[in-house]
């Protein structure tokens, strides 16, 4: 019977502090992150690295993940509020970088599209590389000792 009577006010204990799946549900929100890849004829993203800070700075680091996007697409749930987006692209599209400030609502899906470039394939004979000038009259060993001082 005191078991019973212990279990039972647990149960209603954790209910009232919100531990139901219902209070949860309504304090996060899904964001949708669509990498838009047409200049490359939709080519799959291998794999991302995603941080989310809240903009307040109460909590570094929400979510730091390695995600791996089906159909260019990555869906993360977080909960309500302002955050510092960092989305760095692995693999192929690893020059690509982005820095978003978003606000996510409860109960609402927030979507996100990010526009990826062409990435840039050597081509032997068509890379061009500058010719590079030397003063030797700059250098640190032909300075006359006296500018040292």
């Amino acid at each position: 019977m005191l078991r019973k009577s212990i279990i039972l006010s647990l149960l209603v204990l954790l209910h009232i502090i919100g531990f139901s799946s219902d209070k949860t549900f309504k304090d996060s929100t899904t964001v949708v992150i669509q990498l838009d890849n047409a200049s490359h004829h939709n080519l799959n993203i291998d794999s991302v690295y995603m941080i989310f800070d809240r903009y307040d700075h109460s909590g570094a680091g929400v979510v730091m993940q390695i995600f791996y996007p089906v159909d260019n697409t990555i869906k993360v749930t977080v909960p309500k509020g302002k955050y510092y987006v960092n989305i760095v692209c692995i693999g192929t599209y690893k020059n690509e970088y982005f820095d978003k400030i978003i606000t996510a609502k409860s109960d609402k899906e927030k979507k996100l599209l990010l526009n990826l470039q062409e990435p840039d394939l050597y081509t032997p004979g068509l890379a061009y590389i500058p010719e590079e000038k030397i003063d030797f009259s700059d250098l640190s060993i032909t300075r006359n000792r006296s500018s040292r001082h």
